[in-house]
């Protein structure tokens, strides 16, 4: 009973022993490790800097990456909530530059329309409007196409313009 348990235990010791030498000879789990970031970024530049911002009607501010285009304000949300959009966070408001970044999980996934929208009432759901469309062409009409790949970053730059805001793609 005694060998029977030495074995098993020297069994036990000799898998930690390979264990141990497998995980220290890979160099080790580095527990800061930062995984390399997938997604958009960029710096979002509001014409006429801080004193361009209408003061009364901008609730929030986000960049959005939509598979498709919304064509209803509704479809804005849903798009997230059924991953076929990504958004970054709220973005502090009345700067005159600020950063931002898009998570993309799932990647590759390639984007439509890309977009600074900013709420400009209470509906979180639905109150939200387009205030700058990447395009390669600087035609808001003309959305340029992103892929982004796994462990890729792609650079957007953003121009908001409040006295010449896009077209908006819904009603």
């Amino acid at each position: 009973m005694s060998t029977s348990l030495f074995l098993r235990s020297g069994a036990l010791a000799t898998l930690v022993v390979c264990v141990a030498s497998f995980v220290l000879g890979c160099g080790g789990l580095d527990p800061t490790a930062i995984p390399p970031f997938t997604g958009i970024t960029g710096t979002v530049t509001v014409e006429g800097g801080e004193a361009a911002w209408p003061q009364d009607s901008v609730l929030e501010m986000r960049a959005a990456a939509f598979l498709t285009k919304p064509l209803k304000s509704t479809e804005v949300i849903s798009a997230v909530l059924q991953q076929q959009a990504s958004i970054s966070d709220s973005l502090p408001r009345f700067k005159g530059s600020v950063p931002y970044s898009i998570t993309v999980n799932g990647a590759p996934k390639t984007f439509t329309y890309v977009v600074v929208a900013m709420r400009v009432g209470p509906d979180f759901f639905k109150d939200w409007k387009m205030i700058a469309v990447h395009s390669i062409v600087n035609d808001p009409l003309q959305p340029t196409p992103i892929t982004v790949g796994n462990e890729q970053t792609i650079v957007v730059p953003f121009v908001v313009d409040f006295s010449n805001l896009p077209p908006q793609p819904f009603e």
